[in-house]
């Protein structure tokens, strides 16, 4: 599987599906310019999987190319759908503790391994939300802090899901419009954790190359 992020909240994945044949998924493309500096994401997708509908920060499929079939999280939650060969699953979560902005965590599992996307989640999950993270191998996580998960709740989660891989995802860069922390902060909100940072935007993983413990990898924006 090689996992590309873009910026943001969006990420491509490629990889082979049951049947063998490649995939190409794209998860909660931003829209430029609205979203700020990061550039478009004219690349051809399969499948675009989405949070919710927020064509500036989680949702703008414009610029991306190819006959692809949609995913909408919030429509799935509590159910599954099969795209291109791909098992697709959503759980309905919040923006905020006070219930606003449904949107959904969402994951599919791809050669062997189960990849998670937390969406705009923004509040501590509950035993619910904590089961259906429980399979996850790769964990895409919000790392900016609010208006998003705050740190210590992430790190909780994380503590929880027991992913082996966490990509931090939707934190500060000068390429977004958002008053977000920074990848530094979240680095030390988790000191411990082993980190890799392979200087890249793209990484390759396989089931046989997952860390044995929880590690933190930090890629760079392709966009």
């Amino acid at each position: 599987m090689n996992i590309t992020w873009y910026g943001h909240a969006a990420f491509g994945i490629t990889g082979t599906n049951v049947d063998g044949e490649p995939v190409r998924i794209i998860l909660d493309p931003y829209n430029y310019p609205e979203c700020g500096g990061y550039l478009p994401i004219n690349e051809e997708a399969d499948i675009v999987s989405i949070s919710h509908e927020n064509r500036r920060y989680h949702s703008d499929t414009s610029a991306i190319l190819g006959n692809f079939q949609l995913f909408n999280g919030l429509d799935y939650t509590g159910s599954t759908r099969t795209a291109c060969g791909v098992e697709f699953s959503a759980h309905q979560v919040y923006e905020s503790p006070a219930g606003d902005g449904p949107n959904a965590l969402v994951k599919f599992r791809l050669e062997e391994m189960t990849l998670a996307h937390l969406g705009d989640l923004g509040h501590p999950l509950d035993r619910a939300g904590c089961q259906f993270l429980e399979d996850c191998d790769i964990l895409l996580a919000l790392a900016g802090g609010p208006p998003t998960l705050a740190l210590a709740d992430l790190r909780e989660l994380i503590r929880s899901a027991s992913p082996h891989l966490v990509i931090p995802m939707h934190y500060k860069t000068p390429k977004v419009n958002l008053n977000l922390l920074s990848l530094e902060d979240f680095l030390t909100a988790f000191s411990g954790f082993p980190i890799e940072n392979p200087g890249t935007s793209s990484l390759v993983v396989t089931r046989a190359s997952l860390p044995k413990e929880i590690t933190l990898c930090t890629l760079q924006h392709a966009r």
